[in-house]
């Protein structure tokens, strides 16, 4: 704010409006000829909306809030409102879709966990010999490979330090 314009308004305009809010509420502020800080106030769009934002869950928006509490210098303007209420909008049709798509993947889960009356059928059908049964699948059969254990070298060598000498991941 321009120090002719503080002056001016401390001269000529002791109040003035600063803006209002999707919903109708209105932004002023007062000067203060004492510091620099000057006094900012909201007036609810009706007087019995103060104990609906006071009391109960509804809220100041939050750029509003910000002003209000000396946070953010200048106030906000009508499209940056404008733009954050489209910005909820689209983060709660995201949820919603996000919440959907759960709820399809678990229940269709849930359709594949449950043993149907056809898949018990077909499981006492097979003649699976006992050899098959028992040998393990393929990716069990890959040969282990032995892995280094880092305590072993450490006790069975000097106390003296060496620099570290990171080895190769083997593949």
């Amino acid at each position: 704010m321009s120090i002719v314009r503080r002056l001016w308004q401390r001269i000529l305009k002791p109040t003035y409006f600063v803006g209002k809010d999707m919903e109708g509420n209105k932004y002023f502020e007062y000067p203060n000829a004492n510091n620099g800080r000057s006094k900012r106030t909201v007036k609810y769009r009706k007087n019995e909306d103060m104990w609906a934002y006071v009391a109960s869950g509804k809220r100041l928006p939050v750029q509003w809030s910000a002003w209000l509490t000396h946070t953010r210098p200048d106030p906000p303007g009508i499209e940056e409102l404008q733009a954050d209420l489209a910005r909820q909008q689209r983060v709660k049709l995201n949820a919603a879709i996000l919440e959907a798509r759960d709820e399809a993947e678990r229940a269709n889960r849930e359709r594949l966990e449950a043993p149907s009356h056809h898949s018990a059928v077909e499981t006492q059908s097979r003649n699976v010999s006992r050899d098959e049964r028992l040998e393990p699948p393929e990716s069990d059969r890959r040969p282990k490979t032995q892995t280094r254990d880092p305590w072993a070298e450490a006790l069975s060598g000097s106390d003296e330090p060496r620099s570290w000498v990171p080895m190769a991941r083997k593949r």
